[in-house]
């Protein structure tokens, strides 16, 4: 029983680093918006549009992570 609760607690370990990944990817994206729109300002609207489809990408591999850490604390 000790064995199956130190596995889970590790899939949750391995869940926030999916956190930590997804947080450097977050604030590497917003920054090459923030160069873009700065080079090249009247393509403001479509970066933005394509920014958020790409941070949309990444939480949603935040959320799946969170799922598979749910499905392994109950099991």
């Amino acid at each position: 029983m000790l064995v199956i609760t130190a596995v889970k607690l590790l899939v949750i370990g391995f869940c926030m680093i999916t956190l930590g990944g997804a947080t450097i990817a977050t604030g590497v994206l917003f920054a090459g918006y923030n160069l873009s729109v700065a080079k090249n300002p009247e393509e403001a609207e479509n970066l933005f549009n394509t920014t958020l489809m790409a941070f949309a990408l990444i939480e949603t591999f935040v959320f799946l992570s969170f799922v598979l850490a749910g499905v392994a604390y109950v099991l």
